[in-house]
Formats: structure tokens, sequence, C-alpha cells
């Protein structure tokens, strides 16, 4: 997730009979006043949503996938509640990276399309709001072509490939994917499928984690399922039986003679750390599976932030108030922005303007000890950044299910807390992926009985 990193509400406020009830009740839930240092980490924006896109932003950086000055420029002329400044730069970096001859710079004109690519992606970020607006489509297909192009230019060229899959609830759809080889050679290596959540790109995925698997000397292939940015433009919402997205990309790893195939892993990063063990429960044949972060329950981490009137009424199944309580505060300041966000990824996502129907089946997106005893005898790494806002205490109740679930659950799972005080602590350890990935190889040493990595890219 990104800009869903912040959703605690501010003053409660509903224009319907609960307002005076609901301030009162929140009063004491009201953040500090605005300044750069009240989060966890440094804010580049007022608006605490959009200070984690830009620091979301800003971590691309390490791996090619932003330029400091470039965010910092654009932290400096956004608006809240407009992200146009980033389509401006994507144009700009994209005319640039189309003046660099590969010939010649290979390494600059790859950077330069990757760092087009994400300011095009970040730039229509909140238009699913609303879903008949073109640029929702035509500026994503010009992200995905400068990705595209970027990827052509690595020392081992990744590569652009659409799997076919079949769900009950919606029938054909087709798994995008990206698969990037940490060697040239068609060495047998170990591979980990990488996934992203509720509302990022799989794009993100190359600079966040698949940079620090390759260099490693391991593969890395990412995917986007139903619901996400690419297959929900292509008409598909989330679906809970994600072993549908899952196993198809496991038997594809089967048919290349690249991949070390009893030595495949499970990356889900932010939602998708509720996704992977729902795969991982009826999918096994991986090695090994990663939560970043641990996340069994997604509603009931937003429902804790959420004022008690506005979860009592779904409760009370009062759907008509429910309905009205929700799309009437929308655009209200006294919940923060975080409320509009949430909601708006949620319609998008399960493709729905019912905010009734949306949280019920939001709802349905869950695992517990009953999903853990299915997962069975796979070592899972489960982290939790120290202040993290948006998974709160779910990474300690993954950590519970999958310790107290399975036989021997305790030595199965491994449970690793990013400190906030080494600019770690925030939802997914955003901008310390260097800090996560030296963490997690050590863990998968151990688990395969003290596996040294390689030492590529």
């Amino acid at each position: 997730m990104k800009l869903l990193a912040h959703i605690a509400v501010c003053s409660a406020g509903f224009t319907t009979l609960a307002a005076a009830q609901a301030r009162n009740n929140f009063a004491n839930s009201i953040p500090p006043t605005y300044g750069p240092a009240n989060s966890t980490i440094f804010q580049l924006s007022a608006d605490p949503e959009f200070a984690f896109l830009l620091e979301a932003t800003l971590s691309l950086a390490e791996n090619e996938g932003s330029n400091t000055g470039e965010v910092l420029r654009i932290a400096t002329d956004i608006i809240p509640g407009n992200i146009s400044t980033y389509y401006s730069f994507a144009e700009r970096i994209g005319a640039l990276a189309e003046s660099i001859d590969p010939a010649v710079d290979p390494a600059g004109a790859r950077e330069t399309y990757f760092r087009s690519s994400t300011y095009y992606r970040d730039s229509v970020y909140l238009l699913v709001a609303n879903a008949s607006d073109p640029r929702l489509y035509s500026v994503w297909d010009k992200a995905l072509a400068d990705f595209r192009k970027a990827i052509s230019l690595l020392p081992a060229p990744g590569e652009a490939v659409t799997l076919k899959a079949h769900n009950s609830s919606i029938g054909p759809f087709e798994i995008p994917t990206y698969m990037f080889k940490s060697s040239s050679c068609n060495d047998r290596l170990p591979t980990v499928i990488v996934g992203k959540g509720y509302d990022g790109p799989q794009e993100e995925l190359y600079h966040l984690s698949c940079a620090n698997i390759l260099k490693r000397g391991i593969n890395c292939i990412t995917y986007e399922g139903p619901g996400q940015p690419t297959p929900r433009r292509a008409g598909h919402p989330f679906i809970t039986d994600w072993n549908s997205v899952i196993t198809p990309i496991v038997d594809y790893l089967h048919t290349r003679p690249d991949v070390d195939t009893t030595r495949i892993l499970l990356l889900g990063n932010s939602f998708g750390g509720l996704l992977a063990p729902l795969a991982a429960a009826k999918e096994h044949r991986l090695s090994a599976m990663f939560l970043l972060d641990g996340l069994p329950n997604f509603r009931q981490a937003v429902t804790v932030q959420f004022p008690p009137q506005l979860t009592g009424l779904y409760n009370d199944s009062k759907a008509d108030e429910f309905y009205e309580a929700i799309l009437q505060n929308l655009d209200n300041p006294d919940f923060g922005s975080g409320f509009y966000y949430i909601w708006e990824y949620t319609f998008w996502g399960l493709k729905t303007s019912d905010p009734f129907t949306a949280w019920k089946r939001l709802g349905d997106f869950l695992w517990n000890e009953t999903t853990a005893a299915e997962i069975g005898k796979l070592p899972v790494y489960v982290a939790k950044g120290q202040d993290d806002n948006t998974t709160l205490f779910e990474p300690d109740l993954a950590r519970k299910y999958l310790e107290e679930g399975r036989p021997n659950g305790k030595n199965l799972t491994y449970y690793h807390e990013f400190l906030t005080s080494l600019g770690a602590g925030e939802h997914t350890s955003i901008g310390a992926e260097s800090r996560i990935y030296v963490s997690f190889f050590a863990w998968l040493s151990e688990v395969w009985g003290g596996y040294k990595f390689g030492n590529t890219f």
C-alpha cells in the first residue's frame, strides 16, 4: 500500500445524527498540530497521505526508481489532493529518456525510463475515484511502456510475461508478470515470487525488492492479480482464493531451465502479506514465505481506526445509514484524507460503489489458525514496522497464528520488528529496503542449511 498507510481519523464528524457523539468520542484522538517531525520519519507534506506517497517515491531512489532531487522538487511544488506535479515531471523525464541513445549510454537510458515510469504511475494514483477518467488508462500505458523500455536495458534484460489463469468467481483472467534473472546464463537459481498489495503496482517491486534479490544471485518474478492495478484496469476485482494467481506462476517457473524449483519463495508486500498466506495454504511447492508485513485481517486493522458509530451502523446492518454516512463524509476534513483514500481504493479494488457491500466483501479477506495449519511446515518470516499505523497489531497476530496454528510453529516462524530509531518503523519499513533484505537473507540462509548467496549486478 501507498497512501493507505495513514488512516487514522482526525476528529470524527458524521453529517448524520451521530455527529455530536462521534466528535466527543474522538476528541482525544486528534493528532498533534502538524510539524515535519510529527511522524515516524520526517514528512515532506502537511497531508499525511501525500507525505507517505512522497516517501514511497523517494524510497525508489535507492535502486534507480526515482531521483532524490526530483522528488524533493515535486514535494516543494505539489498541492495535497492534486498530483499533476508528478505528471509534468514524468513528461519531462520521459522526453529526456527519449533523447538518450541506449547504444551509447544504456545505463543512463535505463535509469531515466525507470524514473519517468515511476512519475507517470504516481500521477494517476488518485484517479481511481473516477474510473471513467481516460487518463487512468492512457497514462498507465505510458508508465508501462517506459518501464518495459527500462528493463530491456538491464544487464540481464527483464521479460514481460503474461500468464493465463482461471478463477471460479471471475472466470478466465491474465496475470501480468516480469521475470528478472540474476544471471544472463541459464543457471538454475532460486527464485522469489514478489507481490504487492491493495494499491501498489508491481513495477515498484523491481526497485523495492528485486534489485536487492538479484544482487544475491537469486531470480525474481513480480506479478499482479485481480484487483491490483493492471488486472483491475482489465475489469477484474480482488478475489480471496489467491492460489488461483500463485499456482499458475509456480507452474510457469517449473517450465524454466533457469529456476531451481526446490527453492521457490513467496513474498507478500503490504496487503500481499494477507494474500500470500491464502495462496500458500493451497500451493505447497514453496520453499519459504516472507510477509512484509504480517496481515491476517486488513478490515480489522482499519475498523479500529474508524469512529465506533460508523462501524456500529455496519454491525447493526443499517445499510442505508451506513451508505449515507460514508458517502457524505468522504470529503469531510474532520475525518482526514486517509478516510477518503481507503474508501476510494476499496470501491475500486472490489469493483463496487456501495459502501455496505464493499465493507462486507472486504471482511472475506482474512486468514487465521486454520489457514496456518494448511500452510503446514513452510518456514515463514513475519516482519513488522515498529510504528506502522496501518497494520497496527496485525503482524503480532500473524505470528500467533503461525506459531500456535501448526505443529512446530515456533521453530517454523521467524518474527522481526524493524525499528523506528533506525529509520525502518514505517509501513513495510519503507525506505529501509537494504536493511530488510539483509535480515531476510540471513534468516533464509539458515532455513536453507547455511546457503551462501552470490554477489552479482
